[in-house]
C-alpha cells in the first residue's frame, strides 16, 4: 500500500522532471554556489512539494484532457480519486506554506499559491498569454526558492536577480514550445494555446526566431566559453529544426504531436543549459552589456 501511495505522488509530477526540476535545480546549484547534502535536500523538497501542490490541482481541473491524451497520470488512471485528490492537494499545500516559513519563503509562497488559484480555479491557463505568463511566475518561483535554500537562507545576488528574471522572460516568450505536442488534448477542453491560434508555419518560425534571439542575448549577458557557447547553439538550433520540420510533415496529428514531443525534448535541453550559463561567470555585471 505504502509503495502503491508514492508511485501514486511520483506520477502526479513524472512528467515535469527533465521540463521544471532540470532547469530550477540547474539554476540554483548555479547561482547558489556548492553546498552541503542537508540544504540540498531540503530545496529539493520544497520545490517538490510546490510542484506537486500545482500538478494535483492541474490534474484535478484538468481530468478531462488527462482522459484523453494524457491517460496515464493518477486521476486519469484510476489511482486516485477526485475526492481524495483534492485532499491531497490541500495537505501538500500546507505542508509547503509551512516548509516555507520554516525558511523565511513565505512571500515566495504566496505569490506561488495565487498564481496556482489563477491557472487552475480560474481557469486564466486558457487564454494563451495567462498560461506562459503564469507558468513563468512558477518557474521564478522555483529557482528563487530553491537557489535560497541553496544559499543557507541568504539574500539573492544582484546577478541571481537578473538570472530569475532572464528565467521568467524565457518562459513567457518560449514556454509555449509545450503546446505543440498537446493540441488535441487543449482543442478538448476549449484552452487557445499560440499554437492553435497562429498558422502552423508562422508559430514555428517565430518560436525558432526566439530560441536564436534568446541564444544571442543569453550569450553577450553572461559571457560564456566558447565551448559552451557552441553546445548551447547547437541544441537550440536542433529543436528549431525539429519544431519547423515537425510544420512541413504529411502525417496524422497524433504522429505530428509525438514528434513535437521529441522536439519539446531537445527544447528543454537547450532550456537547461540556458540555466547553466551563469555558472562560467559568476561575477558577471549583469548590466554590463546594456552599457556603451
Amino acid at each position: 500500500m505504502f509503495l502503491y501511495s508514492l508511485t501514486t505522488l511520483a506520477l502526479f509530477s513524472k512528467s515535469d522532471v527533465v521540463p521544471i526540476l532540470g532547469p530550477s535545480i540547474a539554476v540554483a546549484m548555479v547561482l547558489g554556489g556548492p553546498t552541503d547534502l542537508l540544504s540540498f535536500l531540503m530545496g529539493f523538497l520544497w520545490l517538490e512539494l510546490h510542484l506537486l501542490a500545482f500538478e494535483i490541482k492541474n490534474q484535478i481541473t484538468g481530468l478531462d484532457e488527462d482522459r484523453l491524451s494524457k491517460p496515464d497520470r493518477p486521476i486519469a488512471a484510476g489511482r486516485i480519486s477526485v475526492a481524495s485528490a483534492q485532499r491531497l492537494y490541500i495537505f501538500v499545500g500546507l505542508c509547503a506554506i509551512a516548509w516555507s516559513i520554516y525558511h523565511g519563503l513565505i512571500v515566495c509562497t504566496s505569490v506561488y499559491m495565487v498564481a496556482i488559484v489563477c491557472y487552475n480555479e480560474f481557469r486564466m491557463s486558457r487564454h494563451w498569454f495567462f498560461k506562459s505568463f503564469l507558468g513563468a511566475i512558477g518557474y521564478a518561483v522555483y529557482c528563487w526558492g530553491t537557489t535560497s535554500i541553496f544559499d543557507h537562507g541568504n539574500a539573492l545576488s544582484p546577478a541571481s536577480v537578473v538570472a530569475i528574471a532572464c528565467s521568467f522572460l524565457l518562459h513567457v516568450t518560449t514556454g509555449h514550445a509545450q503546446d505543440f505536442r498537446d493540441l488535441s488534448g487543449d482543442a478538448a477542453i476549449g484552452r487557445r494555446t499560440l499554437p492553435m491560434l497562429l498558422p502552423s508555419t508562422f508559430a514555428r518560425w517565430s518560436l525558432a526566431f526566439l530560441i536564436a534571439l534568446w541564444t544571442a542575448a543569453l550569450v553577450a549577458l553572461w559571457k560564456p566559453p566558447v565551448p559552451a557557447v557552441t553546445l548551447f547553439a547547437l541544441l537550440g538550433a536542433v529543436a528549431s529544426w525539429r519544431f519547423v520540420r515537425n510544420g512541413a510533415k504529411c502525417g496524422s496529428d497524433p504522429e505530428r504531436e509525438g514528434a513535437d514531443g521529441d522536439a519539446y525534448w531537445w527544447y528543454n535541453m537547450w532550456l537547461i543549459t540556458a540555466h547553466l550559463l551563469p555558472l562560467f561567470t559568476p561575477v558577471v555585471d549583469p548590466l554590463a552589456f546594456l552599457r556603451v
